[in-house]
């Protein structure tokens, strides 16, 4: 058969699950002689929206780069460039089958495109975006979400941008949810990967019971746990050696982690090994002041391969969203470790007596689940005897079934365009798109106006007051100008005081001699006046006076 994979984004560009996924598929259906491509969306652009292939170890993969500057918002998933080049690509290969992994990065609207040139399509439902604009049901504030489109508070969650008003909004929603409706309701067949994420999907989306078929993925690629288990120290001779890994996201529930080992009893009894990489540079910074003051160790990025180098006892996977499958729970298995999950989606199914759940979203509910275990080892051992990777379809087995699935696509009845992509609804979309950014312009045009007159006025009013400044400087200069001359005079009748101070203090000693120089002239003449000479010449006066 002549197969084509369609999916959001493919290795080496994107590594993630479904992406991983879809390439072994992709390798082993090739290397059992069937002829099978790749169209997969992309995170790059181009002047110009356009296809670009490649050749990546025989399987051609080619690529839609979005035109530079194109939206990636939600309310743009429908991208007429996209659908264009689908088509012709779609013309062009003629694929007995399409399976589709993915809308993301591309249109929102390719199994009707294949339903027009009557391709049956497989549809594998990975995640809950045909339900979600935000993919994963898990709100702004970090909140999961579980109620059904038609009550979901969609309005007040969904992403949008400053300009995007509550009508633009509802609308979009209810025309995202008509495209979703008609899309599942073209495909030939539904893929769900657990029996957990096939009820998950059944309560969201309207659709028959037996409209969706469980089909577990096959473990990628096999780990197996190193030899000697058991001969080297463990647990509890020393601290529990816990292991967490994939990408470091709030999604994956990893704070989780951290805030539980803080909550333990003895937070020394634990280790943490994160091993994997972070997508945002603020959350990464969380986690390691949560690391601080306890035992955690970032490993950074990693291969399937390189779990089985760890050391660990224990698995923790704590994610917030509702997993449908889950590759690291497979690894786990694979190592041979028990493994505590939160009690949504898949994950406990998947475990089944392999580990424990704890409530998803509870850091206090996990650190009571590990506690268990520190107070009691021997429900660790008990767990490890339970873990039974035997019982993981191997990727041969899967892509058996999911080749039947395909073969029985091919040979069903071609789909008939009894539903449509809703053009006209799209660009009446459109058309309200384009009137709401009109007046969203107007106002924004009035706003500006009003804001360039005050800018206006400020800048008369600066204007006067630099004028004012620079008279009040001018003032200042002639005070400062009269201030040194007050200083200048000051000074000089300082030294003048001082000159006279000085010829005072001259004039003070001087007339202190002179009274000195008096005294003494006095005391000498009163010893003169008492000697008989003196007596004598006193005398001889008085006589002379006589007549």
């Amino acid at each position: 058969m002549r197969i084509l994979q369609i999916v959001h984004g493919f290795p080496p560009e994107a590594i993630a699950g479904t992406e991983r996924y879809c390439e072994v598929v992709s390798q082993h259906l090739l290397g059992w002689g069937h002829e099978c491509m790749v169209l997969a969306g992309s995170d790059r652009s181009a002047p110009e929206a356009t296809l670009a292939t490649v050749d990546q170890d025989g399987l051609l993969v080619t690529r839609y780069l979005r035109a530079d500057g194109r939206p990636r918002r939600w309310t743009e998933e429908y991208d007429p460039e996209a659908e264009g080049l689908a088509r012709r690509l779609l013309a062009l290969v003629r694929p007995d089958v399409v399976h589709l992994h993915h809308w993301q990065r591309l249109t929102n609207n390719l199994v009707a495109i294949c339903a027009d040139l009557r391709i049956p399509v497989v549809v594998t439902l990975h995640d809950a975006w045909t339900s979600c604009p935000r993919i994963h049901r898990v709100r702004g504030d970090g909140a999961f979400c579980a109620d059904p489109p038609v009550t979901a508070p969609c309005l007040t969650c969904a992403e949008r941008g400053p300009w995007q008003g509550d009508q633009e909004i509802s609308s979009a929603l209810e025309l995202r949810r008509e495209m979703m409706e008609t899309e599942l309701a073209l495909a030939t067949a539904i893929i769900a990967p657990s029996e957990a994420h096939r009820r998950f999907l059944l309560d969201l989306l309207d659709l028959p019971e037996d409209r969706l078929t469980v089909v577990p993925h096959g473990r990628i690629p096999a780990v197996q746990a190193q030899p000697g288990h058991g001969q080297r120290l463990e647990f509890p001779s020393r601290p529990l050696q816990i292991g967490h890994w994939g990408y470091l996201m709030h999604l994956k529930g990893t704070h989780l982690v951290l805030e539980a080992v803080h909550l333990l009893r003895d937070p020394s009894a634990v280790q943490v090994h994160l091993i994997g990489t972070t997508i945002e540079q603020d959350y990464e910074q969380r986690l390691r002041e949560l690391a601080r003051g306890i035992a955690v160790q970032f490993h950074g990025a990693y291969q399937s391969s390189d779990l089985c180098a760890f050391d660990l006892d224990i698995a923790v996977f704590a994610s917030i969203a509702s997993e449908s499958y889950s590759f690291a729970i497979d690894e786990a298995l694979q190592l041979k470790l028990p493994i505590l999950v939160s009690d949504r989606g898949a994950l406990p199914e998947r475990i089944g007596a392999a580990g424990l759940t704890f409530q998803a979203g509870d850091a206090s509910d996990l650190a009571r689940r590990l506690q268990e275990i520190l107070d009691a080892p021997e429900r660790l051992d008990a767990m490890r005897r339970s873990v039974r990777p035997d019982l993981l379809f191997s990727m041969e087995v899967h892509v058996a079934m999911v080749e039947k699935i395909y073969e029985d696509a091919a040979h069903s009845e071609k789909p008939q365009r009894t539903f449509s992509t809703p053009y006209l609804k799209l660009m009446t979309h459109a058309k309200q798109q384009i009137v709401e950014r009109e007046a969203a312009l107007a106002t924004l045009q009035e706003r500006l106006a009003q804001t360039e007159q005050a800018l206006e006025d400020k800048e008369g009013l600066l204007r006067d007051k630099e004028a004012l400044l620079r008279d009040k400087e001018a003032l200042l200069g002639r005070t400062q100008h009269s201030l040194r001359e007050v200083e200048q005079a000051l000074h000089d009748k300082e030294a003048l005081l001082r000159e006279r101070e000085a010829l005072l203090e001259q004039r003070g000693r001087t007339l202190e001699t002179l009274q000195v120089e008096h005294a003494k002239l006095r005391s000498y003449l009163a010893e003169v006046q008492r000697t008989p000479l003196f007596k004598l010449y006193d005398l001889l006066a008085k006589l002379s006076k006589r007549p």
